[in-house]
């Protein structure tokens, strides 16, 4: 099960690499006790701290599985050359003579000060407003941890998010607010999540979470979490949202490439579906088919009502075009007719869709929030004879 801990640094994922430089500015010749030092840091949670202190001394991504082999293959070395030597020999010339001559992860080593690395490294890799990782850092942390995930049989789970209504937020409170309100998603972000995770800002409002050794049900359980400190955040005493979409690898997911793709399609479906929830990708089927059928639709809303002409529809919901600007999650009861006939189907609806097309016309996606058995008897009654009209040779109706 995930356990969320709390940061006191910038950013998640750098906590144990800041605490490493730290700690090498206070005794830069003495690697070889930096172990102790670091444990006692960080008593509360050790994983990945071998992979961290290769990652400072060598930049190198090592998966911690391996990492703590290789560092006392390396301490072993230094014992070794100090032998041979006669003299004492540094930690960091025992790591580079081991990683050029006997594990050779190294070819062309150059030296260079480690924080100045790291500070033009922040540059490169992670975002400057929300501190947080950019996108560059997810695909090859993306790569790094599912080669780790398959290698070992792990689990892998990856969470893409976005802001609901961002673009809202901007026109109404401008674009500061707007900023203001990412930093504040980060720090939501940053603070929920478990050392061994990865967040990244990936563009605009979107956010990508890598949970690694995390099934499904683990990371819906994280994800969840993230979406209740994110509805703390408050914008004219409205509560800030957040959609997600989740895919877990192997799972659903069997390839590297395709993961975000398939979060993104789950991240669709959240939004398509009224927002303000996170969602699983699935593999399955629409659970009620839908089918082609042009009936009059009637939205009755408080001051008119609208006509229009449903483009296809099924007993969850129903789908249709219309000039009048309808907002979203908005209820409205519904009467729909089949041409030339005089049987009604009284229902209420909710949009969960809207998309822009052409001039003033808008594409709508509403579910049925309200439809009775009788009424759910005649859609019935309506796909199984469209099933028979598209099934009929022609001539016969």
């Amino acid at each position: 099960m995930l356990t969320s801990k709390t940061s006191n640094g910038p950013m998640n994922g750098r906590r144990i690499e800041d605490t490493i430089m730290d700690l090498l500015e206070e005794d830069p010749t003495n690697e070889g006790i930096l172990l102790q030092k670091i444990q006692s840091h960080h008593a509360h949670d050790e994983s990945h701290i071998y992979a961290n202190l290769l990652k400072v001394l060598t930049s190198l991504d090592i998966p911690e599985s391996e990492a703590k082999e290789i560092w006392d293959e390396v301490s072993a070395n230094q014992t070794k050359l100090s032998n041979c030597l006669g003299r004492e020999v540094g930690f960091r010339v025992a790591l580079l003579d081991y990683f050029i001559n006997h594990n050779q992860k190294i070819e062309n080593p150059k030296i260079i000060e480690i924080r100045l690395f790291a500070e033009t490294e922040k540059l490169i890799l992670v975002d400057e407003l929300t501190r947080l990782y950019n996108r560059r850092h997810f695909e090859t942390a993306l790569v790094r941890e599912f080669k780790q995930a398959s290698r070992y049989n792990q689990n892998l789970s990856l969470l893409v998010i976005d802001i609901d209504d961002f673009k809202k937020i901007n026109d109404t409170y401008g674009h500061l607010m707007g900023d203001e309100i990412l930093k504040q998603v980060a720090g939501k972000i940053s603070t929920s999540l478990r050392m061994e995770d990865t967040a990244c800002r990936i563009g605009g409002e979107e956010f990508a979470i890598i949970f690694p050794q995390s099934n499904e049900e683990q990371a819906m359980k994280a994800g969840e979490k993230l979406l209740q400190a994110c509805r703390t955040i408050q914008i004219s005493g409205k509560p800030v949202t957040i959609s997600g979409g989740l895919v877990s690898y192997p799972d659903k997911a069997k390839r590297c490439e395709e993961m975000y793709d398939l979060a993104d399609r789950a991240l669709y479906s959240a939004k398509d579906s009224g927002k303000n929830q996170i969602v699983a990708f699935s593999n399955e089927k629409r659970s009620s088919l839908r089918f082609d059928a042009n009936l009059e639709l009637y939205c009755v809303l408080p001051d008119k009502t609208i006509r229009s002409i449903s483009k296809n529809i099924s007993i969850t919901g129903i789908a249709f075009e219309t000039e009048d600007d309808l907002n979203l999650n908005d209820s409205i009861p519904v009467v729909l007719k089949e041409v030339d006939s005089q049987h009604e189907i009284n229902a209420k609806i909710k949009v969960v869709r809207k998309q822009k097309l052409s001039g003033k016309i808008f594409s709508v996606g509403a579910e049925f929030v309200e439809l009775s058995s009788e009424s759910q008897g005649k859609l019935s009654d309506l796909y199984l004879l469209h099933q028979f009209k598209a099934k009929a040779p022609i001539g016969v109706v």
